[in-house]
């Protein structure tokens, strides 16, 4: 079985020049050839838009090897990614296992977090479990660039546009209250001590009453204890390449 792998890397390294453009690898045969064809445009369009790899590979099996491993090995001997950092994600689907795994590399590992590949997966899983791969993997391909789009300055501008409107809204409406207070020529007196004629008013009797009382609470924040744990696998692991890597997985 390691012969068999070993060969298996080697003819996959020297495959690379012949395959440097491809990114959609059917070996398992769960996608139509419309769907690669769709995946392909749209990991071309994340790249040339973000700097930014994004691989889907669907294998009957791993060789008995562990999923997030293999995924790394892929990934790595494909020289996929972008700069010294190899930055991109990659899908893995495994038929006889029924497994998946997305594994980060560089800034990958940094945008796509632990909540936000939950958010992915309740997305993709329940295509899995259909069979409908398809579906399953141009889902993935939409949500990656939907969230590369958030990290680019553009895509931060469009993501604060709400909130800088209510905020200039919020703004104008303070303002123009101001402006009306400023306009008003009669206040309101506390007391009537302006319209009593001199001499005219005699005090016989003071006496206080209680009326109401006002109590104010703080909240006082205390740290949980906790952390944030990051990096979309709780501090990532090393493949067999030396390159870092993160990610997550499961059956579906």
């Amino acid at each position: 079985m390691k012969k068999f792998l070993a060969l298996f890397m080697v003819l996959w390294t020297l495959a690379v020049p012949a395959l440097a453009e491809q990114r959609v690898f059917d070996e398992a045969n769960l996608l139509s050839a419309s769907t690669e064809n769709r995946l392909e445009q749209a990991i071309s369009d994340v790249a040339s838009a973000y700097q930014f790899d994004v691989v889907i590979a669907t294998v009957p099996h791993t060789n008995n090897r562990e999923t997030k491993y293999f995924a790394a090995d892929f990934y790595d001997y494909g020289s996929f990614g972008y700069n010294s950092t190899h930055d991109g994600i990659l899908l893995l689907i495994v038929s006889s296992t029924r497994q998946y795994y997305i594994l980060n590399t560089g800034i990958a590992e940094q945008i796509f977090s632990d909540s936000v590949l939950y958010d992915i997966e309740d997305d993709v899983v329940p295509y899995l479990r259909q069979n409908n791969y398809d579906a399953a993997t141009l889902q993935f391909v939409a949500q990656v660039q939907s969230r590369l789009q958030l990290h680019t300055p553009l895509g931060r501008a469009n993501a604060l546009f709400p909130f800088l409107l209510a905020f200039g809204l919020i703004a104008a409406l303070v303002t123009t209250l101001i402006f009306k207070a400023q306009m008003k020529t009669v206040r309101r007196q506390t007391s009537a001590s302006r319209y009593i004629r001199q001499g005219s008013f005699q005090l016989n009797r003071m006496q206080d009453i209680y009326l109401y009382t006002t109590q104010s609470r703080v909240r006082i924040e205390t740290s949980s204890g906790g952390g944030d744990n990051g990096g979309g696998g709780g501090g990532g692991f090393t493949g067999s390449s030396g390159t870092h890597h993160s990610g997550h997985g499961g059956g579906f």
